[in-house]
């Protein structure tokens, strides 16, 4: 059986705009949910948005 990889979620910083890659956590065997860094690693700022909810967030 071939190994189908998981969808990384991805989170941009409202501060500097930069992309992160969601922390992983384990929810199950081969199942992850992906959260938020805790601090955008490029400026430190903490509001940080799902790529998906960035277009309709931002103002």
């Amino acid at each position: 059986m071939a190994h189908s990889p998981e969808n990384v979620k991805e989170f941009v910083c409202e501060n500097c705009q930069v992309t992160h890659a969601g922390t992983p956590t384990q929810i199950a065997p081969g199942e992850h949910e992906f959260e938020a860094p805790e601090a955008c690693g490029a400026c430190g700022g903490s509001d940080l948005v799902p790529t998906e909810e960035w277009v309709h967030h931002h103002e």
